[in-house]
């Protein structure tokens, strides 16, 4: 998937969605790895939470389609925390 540019950011709708998907990155990164702050995780999983949130709410026609965005919404129902999970290690039984 290609991902939206900083050099795209030219309003303040697209400067939401730009540091949502890099915020979206950030929890990715985070979610892959075995060991990780948990407090720290939470919050990023909360910041992009709320963040996705504000796009559907104050801009939902907004082009998201080149974003980490589009797949929380479309395959996770908006859900970051469940998004994330998808990224986690599986744990050995």
């Amino acid at each position: 998937m290609k991902h939206m540019n900083e050099c795209n950011v030219n309003s303040v709708q697209k400067a939401l969605i730009y540091i949502t998907d890099c915020n979206l990155a950030t929890v990715c990164d985070m979610a892959m790895k075995a060991k990780r702050p948990q407090y720290e995780y939470k919050r990023q999983i909360s910041i992009a939470q709320a963040a996705v949130d504000w796009i559907q709410e104050f801009t939902p026609d907004s082009d998201v389609s080149s974003t980490r965005i589009l797949l929380v919404k479309s395959q996770f129902h908006s859900n970051v925390n469940e998004w994330a999970k998808h990224f986690e290690p599986k744990k050995k039984e």
